[in-house]
């Protein structure tokens, strides 16, 4: 598996934490989707530090700036994002 993403449109050098490799593992995330979902993503703001990318249910969480900073974001975790339970009116 690849854990490091260079040139990510709009965060360029992207590092994968073993914690999120576990969590690809665990989930069963295809490398070609996690590729899509950093590649292709949608980028949502979470505070200053951090941003999501996500696309077709899975979620890439990045920090934007680690420390040390080693000239790459780090993608903390990555997960499969379950769908909203809907209210059905009867």
């Amino acid at each position: 598996m690849q854990h490091y993403f260079p040139n990510v449109p709009g965060l360029g050098n992207v590092a994968l934490s073993r914690h999120a490799q576990e969590r690809v593992a665990q989930d069963g995330i295809s490398e070609n989707e996690l590729k899509e979902a950093l590649l292709r993503g949608t980028t949502t703001p979470d505070g200053p530090e951090i941003v999501w990318r996500e696309k077709d249910a899975v979620r890439v969480v990045i920090l934007r700036r680690p420390t040390p900073f080693r000239g790459a974001m780090l993608a903390t975790t990555i997960y499969r994002v379950k769908a909203a339970a809907k209210a059905h009116k009867q």
